[in-house]
């Protein structure tokens, strides 16, 4: 069995922004949600109000920070009916900050410094998470989910909770979504069809060669692999390649340590990953090889394309996802374009992977109870979080006729980017389990979900994150250098072996072998807590 991240999910983290996991749901504020979700809702109320009986008298505008595909051009229009649905439940409204990804690492960053009321805020583990609560960022949150989030501690996994809790304190409350990760890569079905490719039939990354040789030659429009090294975009999202197989996986990510620093759990020593690991400098090499060979696009390196919009585009034939229930049917009625995934590896739960979408309470927010108020309702009402999935019933989606629960575009409409509310935001906001289904979507997919979830198990970091306190400034000045370097040794151009030996001599000379010392020993004191 599976126990550790690969080498290809190593490289795939080599930069503060992760692949983005979508999810499902939809709804509006001013339908009725379906007479499962009533229940949750009703639950809901009296798991914020309870025994404390909040004063909500006076109004609040609370100020919700998250990230996505905006602008989008219907904002106002969703956003009001939000506010009118809150208004009625907790005496507030949100001042909804959407951030574009370009530009939300930065402007968050300011924010927390200059002391501008952040209520709640999107806060994974990827995104400096650590570092900002060391920084006094965020607010502890143990006594208000007590006192107010009553529903979510009855809805969601208590493994969630640990990838929030930095030094024994709560800091963020994790989405309830997938618990665990496996990730893989999309096709277009149409081409698979015509060339009779099984998409069953690829075991290895490795496997996938003689697919790309064919669309190489007989679709040349199209680039057989898309990559941004600009971004976020990376072959490690599929990390099944022979040599890591071989390996069983041993290399693990390590929460809050720079991307370069893993988990060697054949030793358990952290290890650099590109000078000792044979299974991550291998995967360099086969990107390599596959540019010299014309499968990845020329631009690589330096296009701002990610492969999500070139794949709209009709640039490429393939897009990364998670391999989590029913991704490939929820990508399809995203794009427009039905798509067939590969098989990934086993679920595993990391603490990035119970920590990659998580929310905080910032420390200048105005009324922290209330912000907690909301982030229950998020995870117990049906009709909030639909409204922030999907929109508004008649402007953005439509029910079908027959089927509880279910959703579809409104008639005329291609694709949801079409509606003007598109964020990509489900896999963000509290829980995804009480969500409407789009049409087409498997009517068990939330009981698929807790399957899956049982089925993931462990990783051996679990519930480790790194403090870099220590060794901040060789942190800073190494995160740097491997943003400098991730678009050449992630897509394969210029030559690996020139690049990887200049990357490493810089990593040598700005301090990595402090921070993997620092590493250790602070693994090796939480390990010898764990027994």
């Amino acid at each position: 069995m599976r126990t550790t991240r690969s080498s290809g999910t190593v490289l795939a983290a080599l930069t503060a922004v992760i692949l983005g996991i979508t999810g499902c749901g939809g709804g509006n504020s001013g339908a009725s949600a379906p007479s499962k979700a009533e229940s949750t809702a009703a639950a809901t109320t009296a798991g914020t109000e309870g025994s404390t009986s909040p004063d909500t008298s006076t109004f609040r505008k609370l100020k919700v920070y998250t990230v996505g595909n905006f602008p989008q051009n219907d904002t106002k229009a969703v956003v009001d009916e939000i506010n009118k649905y809150l208004k009625e439940k907790i005496n507030a409204e949100i001042d909804f900050q959407g951030l574009p990804w370009s530009s939300w690492a930065e402007k968050m960053a300011l924010a927390y410094q200059s002391g501008e009321q952040v209520d709640l805020t999107f806060a994974p583990n990827w995104a400096d998470f650590a570092n900002n609560v060391a920084k006094g960022a965020f607010l502890p949150l143990d006594d208000l989910l007590a006192k107010y989030g009553q529903g979510i501690k009855e809805t969601l996994d208590p493994r969630f909770l640990d990838g929030g809790t930095v030094d024994g304190k709560i800091y963020a409350i994790p989405t309830n979504k997938e618990i665990g990760e496996s990730h893989t890569i999309m096709f277009r079905k149409d081409l698979v069809d015509k060339y009779g490719f099984d998409v069953n039939s690829i075991e290895t990354l490795e496997d996938l060669e003689p697919w790309l040789q064919t669309i190489k030659e007989k679709e040349p429009a199209i680039a057989p692999i898309w990559l941004s090294g600009s971004g976020s975009d990376t072959l490690g999202y599929f990390d099944k390649t022979r040599e890591s197989m071989k390996e069983n996986f041993r290399y693990e990510l390590v929460a809050g340590a720079p991307a370069g620093i893993v988990l060697d759990t054949k030793t358990d020593k952290m290890v650099i990953s590109s000078m000792e690991s044979d299974t991550a400098i291998y995967r360099m090499k086969l990107y390599g090889d596959w540019f010299s060979k014309g499968y990845i696009n020329k631009d690589a390196a330096t296009t701002k394309t990610s492969t999500e919009d070139a794949f709209k585009a009709g640039k490429t034939w393939m897009k990364f996802g998670s391999d989590k229930p029913d991704s490939d049917k929820e990508d399809s009625i995203a794009t427009g374009i039905e798509l067939v995934k590969l098989k990934g590896n086993e679920p595993e739960i990391s603490t990035a992977s119970v920590s990659n979408s998580m929310m905080a309470i910032g420390r200048t927010s105005i009324d922290p109870e209330r912000t907690m108020m909301l982030l229950n309702l998020l995870h117990t009402d049906p009709v909030l979080v639909n409204l922030i999935d999907f929109g508004v019933e008649g402007r953005q989606y439509v029910k079908v006729e027959g089927k509880e629960n279910f959703i579809k575009l409104p008639d005329g409409i291609a694709t949801r980017a079409d509606t003007g509310w598109a964020p990509g935001i489900e896999w963000m906001f509290g829980n995804q389990t009480i969500t409407y289904l789009w049409e087409g979507e498997s009517a068990d997919k939330w009981e698929k979900f807790k399957a899956y979830n049982e089925s993931a198990h462990k990783v051996k970091s679990f519930g480790f994150n790194f403090n870099t306190d220590a060794v901040k400034t060789q942190v800073s000045v190494v995160s740097n250098i491997i943003k400098e370097f991730r678009p050449l040794l992630e897509t394969g151009s210029l030559g690996v072996d020139k690049v990887l030996t200049e990357y490493n001599n810089k990593l040598k000379a700005n301090g990595i072998e402090e921070i993997r010392a620092e590493v250790q020993k602070q693994y090796d004191a939480w390990k010898a807590k764990q027994s």
